[in-house]
């Protein structure tokens, strides 16, 4: 029989299929939202809270965003791949309903056993086939969950040891007149502390998520993927160094003004994007250059 019948029930566009399809992702957006509202409601309402007030979890705003986003671009092989049950996401379900039934951990872990139940309900409702085309956009939505305070404090400490040191550097080697001492600097015309937040932590979180994102779409190789995401900590203390030697030099040579808060805010946002676009311009230039040599 001519694969192309429309009464072949193993045919996309068979009006059947297509109506099954509908009613299962029906079925699972209702169970979804359900667990999200009954079960999962506190922890989502901590979360959503931690990333529009919590200095350094700005991200997560884009992250359902960027995962609706990867399942979209996967839109062609989905409606090629057939949906079936599959009981295996029955356990799976089950592992992500411990935490909330039970009370078990934190509202961070919590989110992370709703992501799990989601994925045995994708997995139950729409089969393993599906599921392995869409589990990255899955898994990427852990980085919407903040870092834990104390992680993310030890994190930040490193971090401007590192960032404050370079900095200094920088300017000693520029010939630039000051002294520090712990966390603050003194300039000929001001006095200024590096904080917790003039780490670059935000730094860290903003390239690492970023760079997952990148990896994905514009890598293919596991190693490569894995490269890309590992390089991410040397873009972010690049710019933490860049940032801060920008502020040291500006605030030396022209006013203190320009460390003050609003022209701070400014300078990190042009530093963020212009290593990021180094970054990616470089990347682009070094994979053509082996593509031509490799098809040379």
């Amino acid at each position: 029989m001519n694969s192309s019948n429309p009464s072949n029930p193993s045919n996309p566009s068979n009006p059947s299929n297509s109506s099954n399809s509908s009613n299962r992702l029906l079925l699972l957006a209702l169970i979804i939202l359900f667990a999200g509202i009954i079960l999962y409601g506190p922890s989502i309402t901590k979360l959503a809270e931690a990333v529009i007030h919590r200095e350094g979890s700005s991200h997560g705003v884009f992250v359902p965003f960027l995962s609706a986003f990867f399942i979209w671009i996967k839109r062609d092989v989905l409606r090629k791949t057939e949906m079936r049950n599959d009981l295996i996401g029955i356990p799976v379900m089950l592992a992500g309903l411990i935490f909330p039934i039970f009370d078990i951990g934190p509202y961070s872990l919590q989110i992370l056993g709703f992501i799990i139940f989601i994925s045995g309900t994708v997995i139950l409702l729409l089969g393993r086939g599906i599921f392995k085309e869409i589990a990255f956009p899955l898994v990427f939505l852990i980085t919407f969950i903040p870092i834990p305070d104390n992680i993310y404090s030890w994190l930040a400490e490193n971090i401007r040891i590192v960032s404050f040191g370079g900095s200094r550097w920088i300017i000693s080697l520029m010939g630039i007149p000051f002294m520090h001492e712990g966390n603050l600097i003194y300039f000929h015309n001001a006095t200024l502390v590096v904080g917790e937040s003039c780490s670059g932590i935000r730094y860290l979180v903003s390239y690492f998520v970023f760079s997952m994102a990148y990896a994905y779409l514009y890598r293919e190789r596991m190693w490569s993927r894995v490269a890309v995401v590992c390089s991410s900590i040397i873009i972010s203390l690049f710019a933490s160094v860049c940032r801060l030697a920008s502020i040291f030099i500006l605030v030396h040579f022209i006013s203190p003004w320009w460390g003050e808060h609003k022209p701070h805010v400014f300078i990190s946002w042009c530093v963020f994007f212009g290593v990021l676009i180094m970054s990616i311009s470089l990347d682009q230039y070094f994979q053509n250059r082996m593509a031509i040599k490799q098809g040379g």
